[in-house]
């Protein structure tokens, strides 16, 4: 296998409006390059899905903008609600592409939203805010990783463990069972798409990572952000193991 695994990466826009790679693209990109991979930068083109598929060997879903509430029967009018925000051509993109990588076995791997559009695509549902949805009692995890000022941080230090089902493939590929993890979201899963089997999950029972129940060489997602913890061993394995499953498929 020669050259290296060209890793498809989404997001709300690629590049800014200078014309430079959009500074929330940059972790993911770096990632994959310190791991072993090309960054391929995708435009939200569903009508280009098949050109797009024939020239990659893995896919990264990556974090952002909440998915619509519209595209799983979800409440609109929410706590931190995001109307106005959404973007409809990432949403359908994303959804129609990881049923493409789920039919045609190719490697993937989401990030944050990227798990979410992917239970939303398999027909699953989210929680629309976690603090809203959990209250003062259950929830005891910050997920949004802030200071007491409610400010968010700036750096993304693991804040929480999520505890891996012990006969998973995830903790296989990651070797353990406790992974640290950061935390940068305020949705999560709620009902699990068809297909999917969540895996992770921390203290306060927050869906923290999910894998495939039908046939496939690598489908994972995951809430939390691993780019943004390029030391740690779990960022080694998740990305490692994207890249060298693009390979294999070659």
């Amino acid at each position: 296998m020669k050259g290296l695994a060209r890793v498809g990466i989404t997001s709300s826009r690629a590049y800014d409006a200078s014309g430079a790679v959009d500074a929330r693209v940059i972790p993911y990109a770096r990632a994959v390059r310190r791991f072993g991979g090309e960054p391929i930068l995708l435009a939200n083109e569903l009508a280009e899905m098949d050109a797009l598929l024939s020239g990659l060997d893995a896919v990264l879903v990556t974090g952002g903008v909440d998915v619509d509430p519209a595209a799983y029967g979800g409440r609109v009018p929410h706590a931190r609600s995001e109307a106005g925000e959404y973007v409809p051509e990432r949403d359908a993109f994303e959804a129609a592409l990881v049923v493409a990588t789920r039919e045609r076995g190719v490697p993937t791997l989401g990030i944050c939203r990227g798990l979410q559009i992917a239970n939303v695509a398999f027909g699953g549902t989210l929680i629309e805010d976690v603090r809203e949805e959990y209250g003062d009692e259950r929830y005891v995890i910050e997920h949004r990783q802030t200071h007491e000022t409610g400010l968010d941080r700036t750096e993304h230090a693991p804040h929480h463990e999520v505890a891996l089902a012990r006969e998973s493939r995830l903790a296989a590929l990651l070797g353990t069972t406790a992974v640290p993890a950061n935390s940068m979201h305020h949705q999560a899963v709620r009902a699990t798409g068809d297909g999917l089997a969540v895996v992770g999950r921390t203290s306060d029972g927050t869906v923290e990572a999910a894998e495939a129940t039908f046939p496939h060489p690598f489908f994972f997602a995951v809430q939390w952000h691993p780019e943004e913890l390029l030391e740690d061993a779990a960022t080694a394995a998740l990305f490692g193991g994207l890249v060298r499953a693009g390979l294999e498929r070659r």
